[in-house]
């Protein structure tokens, strides 16, 4: 089933009223507040001075039951995520009119700088103007995933989504798994990288890829988005054993390592570090005491190799010079390799220093 059709024309102020009834971050979507202040405000004008807005789809569970409907409210949105957002944020305070403002219809009153509650309070009359407009918005009848995620790549297509969001967009069991993967504890609570633009999810995708490959292979954007396609038809079942293994890793790293973990802060090497807990029979403890002296020496390495390049340790300097192109195959193996042999290398200091 998969039907598309105008929804029943509703004001702004109905949808704001309402906004609780739209799920705004169903698992195909893209993460919200990504407008500037800017745009946002760029949007409010546009309502006020009658220009044109896009359409805003959402998924319609007021028809029928569906298993698409995660959140068990009427409806979720597909595309105009950061539309909705900019209205229901005015009408809560949170978005400002441009400190160039022209009400073309008024030129000569001064909104330079409103809020919502600042237009209800002094000119009614301009507050009912964007609360009484109707956007155009389209209802998605289905309960097809796929027909769903269809929609939100085309909707979007040459947008400016980045290659995590288009990927979990696409079609198939791979963007699923990395979603669920993506809530381990581990994303949730130990990495401390920004990932309000899904860098979690890119650094599942390497993982998954790599696991499936099992050895290292390369990263990069195009290589995964391959992946992904080469797995459109592809039933989930295949990749259960390589689930279960990601997940036991992953268990192991959200024990060794801490609450939002400074040597978490760049997800280049996570998927090393996954690598060396999955290949680390014992004395995994120490993983984490090695990563951090192992950063401290990186960094101070650099510092070195700027000032007196001949007294640089020339494995560390590779390191980073090959942390540069983090997503190539042999910097992934390269820099594992140099990361392997100091970490038995700082094992048998350990065990030596008990002695």
């Amino acid at each position: 089933m998969f039907r598309v059709k105008s929804h029943r024309e509703q004001t702004l102020l109905w949808w704001f009223e309402n906004r609780f009834k739209i799920n705004m971050a169903p698992t195909y979507q893209r993460r919200g507040s990504l407008w500037s202040k800017t745009k946002k405000a760029l949007l409010i004008d546009s309502v006020l001075n009658e220009y044109d807005i896009p359409k805003i789809y959402l998924a319609d569970f007021t028809h029928s039951t569906s298993e698409l409907n995660e959140a068990k409210t009427p409806y979720a949105v597909i595309d105009g995520k950061q539309r909705l957002e900019t209205f229901f944020d005015f009408f809560e305070g949170n978005v400002v009119l441009a400190k160039d403002f022209v009400l073309d219809d008024e030129p000569t009153i001064d909104l330079k700088g409103f809020t919502y509650l600042d237009l209800k309070q002094r000119f009614p009359r301009v507050a009912q103007k964007f609360e009484k407009f109707s956007p155009a918005i389209m209802s998605v009848v289905t309960d097809d995933e796929d027909k769903v995620d269809e929609m939100y790549v085309r909707l979007n297509s040459g947008l400016a989504v980045n290659a995590a969001e288009r990927r979990n967009a696409m079609r198939g069991p791979i963007p699923r798994l990395i979603r669920k993967l993506a809530l381990h504890p581990f994303f949730t609570s130990r990495i401390a990288f920004d990932t309000s633009r899904m860098a979690e999810y890119n650094t599942v995708a390497k993982i998954l890829l790599i696991e499936n490959r099992g050895r290292f292979v390369d990263t990069k954007a195009k290589n995964l988005d391959r992946f992904v396609q080469e797995n459109e038809e592809t039933k989930i079942a295949k990749f259960e054993a390589t689930r279960e293994t990601i997940i036991r890793v992953l268990k192991e790293m959200t024990e060794i390592f801490h609450e939002r973990d400074r040597v978490l802060r760049n997800n280049g090497p996570i998927p090393l570090y996954y690598w060396l807990t999955k290949n680390t029979a014992s004395h995994k403890k120490q993983i984490r005491p090695f990563v951090e002296q192992f950063m401290d020496e990186v960094k101070a390495n650099l510092l070195i190799s700027q000032e007196n390049p001949d007294k640089a340790d020339a494995e560390l300097t590779s390191y980073y010079t090959m942390g540069r192109t983090t997503n190539d195959q042999g910097s992934l193996s390269g820099r594992y390799e140099i990361l392997q042999k100091r970490f038995r290398r700082f094992l048998k200091k350990r065990v030596s220093g008990r002695r």
